[in-house]
């Protein structure tokens, strides 16, 4: 399997067989008048997905994905919730499939299970330093425009965890920075995608999840600024360390559009 980050949660995964993506999103830049548009150029390898699947219907995971592949032959993978926003929205029935967590299938090589997640629970330092990033000058409007967004597209407490296994390499994908305390996630994995967003100071937060899963390496994602004035880029540095040094887990984070190899990331 092979990877690659296009800002946020939104991560392609692939072989030789297939292009899978998930919670395909490539940010709404400031001023952006219709959050809903995407180019397909933009769009990159996405646009190849013969699979897409969601982690939750929050609009940074789901609100391009009716511009990239309604009409298609792609199938979205979803909960209720974000497949009757995806409906609402303009994408056919027939190309969404309605999971729960405990759904398992096979595309290709590529096996996927879904376990229940949770999403981050924002503190309120985080909210009110966001706030303030609203009340500069030209953000006002560009932000009310998000958070119309989001109460559009609710999340409803479907959060799903991944994990994907192929060719004896195990991957799991979180869409959030969040665990379900009820749910029994499998340890172990050769490489987990952490969210590092969602606190206004995540490393002890983000550390704890990192060794309930123990996963043999990290990378991180949606800790960029793809949707000012509601986002702003988390600096990583001193996480990666902390893993590094204190649980012995290599961690960096992603780059964006660059390919990664599970096979060079885990040997």
């Amino acid at each position: 399997m092979k990877l690659q980050w296009y800002g946020t949660a939104s991560l392609l995964v692939f072989d030789e067989e297939r292009v899978l993506a998930f919670d395909p999103f490539f940010g709404i830049p400031h001023g952006e008048r219709n959050p809903e548009s995407v180019s397909l150029k933009e769009a990159g390898m996405a646009v190849l997905a013969s699979d897409v699947f969601v982690t939750h219907g929050h609009f940074d995971h789901i609100i391009q994905i009716p511009a990239i592949y309604s009409g298609g032959k792609s199938i979205i993978h979803a909960t209720a919730t974000p497949c009757d926003t995806l409906q609402s929205k303009g994408v056919a029935a027939r190309q969404l499939d309605m999971i729960t967590p405990g759904w398992s299938g096979c595309f290709g090589k590529i096996e996927i299970t879904a376990y229940q997640g949770r999403h981050c629970v924002f503190d309120k330092p985080l909210v009110i330093r966001t706030a303030l990033r609203y009340l500069k000058p030209g953000n006002l409007s560009h932000g009310l425009r998000l958070l119309r967004c989001n109460r559009e597209y609710p999340e409803n407490g479907e959060i799903l965890f991944y994990e994907l296994e192929s060719g004896g390499k195990r991957l799991q994908i979180m869409g959030s920075m969040g665990l379900d305390p009820e749910e029994k996630y499998p340890t172990g994995a050769d490489l987990l995608i952490l969210p590092y967003q969602g606190k206004s100071d995540p490393l002890e937060y983000a550390a704890s999840l990192v060794e309930q899963l123990h996963p043999k390496a990290v990378l991180l994602d949606h800790y960029d600024d793809s949707f000012p004035p509601m986002t702003a880029r988390v600096k990583t540095a001193a996480f990666e360390q902390y893993i590094a040094e204190r649980q012995n887990i290599p961690c960096r984070a992603m780059e964006r559009g660059k390919t990664y190899d599970m096979e060079e990331l885990t040997t």
